[in-house]
């Protein structure tokens, strides 16, 4: 899974699923390791409204792999967090076995989705990152000259194995989950998707948000952040959720009948996935002292 810290515009060229979300030092290692999931933008400043989670699980899990709303959003959001919680735990038992320190690196973020984007959650929280709560949180110490210099050799190692882990876990689901999220970018094209949007620059603009359309605001939500503009963030989560919702109510139906054809085309390897996560989350939830939590509004 490539991760970096690539600004917003970057993210949005190079990978339309992502909108926004804090990237995992430790699992940088694994960046040929996952296919072609796309990176994500990090902003090392956290949302400072704290979320609620739950842990709920959906009837159908493979509605937490193959998103088309934004509840189904918060749970992949969930299901993102669980390996790099367990990865982070790798590498801070590592790290203690070999008494050292634990690199310099940000909390566990939840991660949004800009083709099946979260409204709620965006209204209410912005586009900043969110810390999941019960994460193991920033590093210990400050982050000086050793954190300038890059991990050492023994904390290069411990990330290692972290990130191997969560490269395992997503073997369950990340080939079949890949596929979708490239069928609903190509959704993006299509006459009904595309007329869907035809009142968001409208709607920016009756908000007195200057951006002709949502590359140029999502421009403007990059600034904000890189300013460390909370309040304006908020403000803009709350507009983007107001102009988006008319374009939501006609993109959902659309997902939903990719994703039964989706289902059919993938029936085998839908019902493996149906068999194998669920053992696979309690697996990682057990061995490793964490639980899968997924965002609410």
């Amino acid at each position: 899974m490539p991760h970096s810290d690539q600004r917003v515009r970057t993210v949005r060229r190079l990978a339309p699923v992502l909108l926004l979300g804090l990237a995992l030092p430790a699992l940088s290692a694994c960046a040929g390791g996952e296919g072609d999931r796309p990176p994500v933008s990090g902003h090392a400043a956290p949302a400072d409204r704290p979320v609620t989670v739950t842990h709920a699980m959906p009837s159908d899990i493979t509605d937490v792999v193959l998103p088309v709303s934004g509840t189904d959003s918060r749970w992949t959001q969930g299901l993102d967090a669980l390996p790099r919680q367990a990865a982070d735990e790798v590498t801070r038992r590592c790290v203690a076995s070999h008494d050292a320190a634990m690199p310099a690196q940000p909390p566990v973020s939840f991660i949004r989705y800009s083709d099946v984007p979260d409204l709620g959650f965006i209204a209410g929280h912005g586009f900043n990152a969110v810390p999941v709560p019960g994460a193991s949180g920033t590093a210990a110490g400050s982050p000086g000259a050793a954190a300038a210099s890059g991990p050492d050799a023994t904390q290069r190692t411990c990330l290692t194995r972290g990130a191997a882990v969560a490269i395992d876990f997503r073997k369950a689901y990340l080939p079949l989950q890949n596929q979708w999220w490239q069928a609903v970018t190509s959704l993006k094209s299509s006459p009904g998707a595309s007329a869907a949007f035809g009142g968001f620059s409208r709607c920016l603009a009756r908000h007195k948000v200057r951006a002709r359309d949502e590359s140029a605001f999502f421009d403007l939500v990059d600034k904000r952040l890189q300013a460390g503009d909370t309040k304006g963030d908020r403000s803009l989560g709350a507009t983007y959720a107001a102009c988006m919702k008319p374009v939501e109510s006609a993109r959902v139906p659309l997902r939903e009948r990719l994703r039964d054809s989706f289902r059919k085309e993938h029936r085998e390897e839908i019902e493996k996935v149906r068999t194998e996560l669920p053992r696979e989350i309690r697996e990682l939830e057990q061995r490793y002292g964490i639980r899968i939590s997924f965002p609410a509004p």
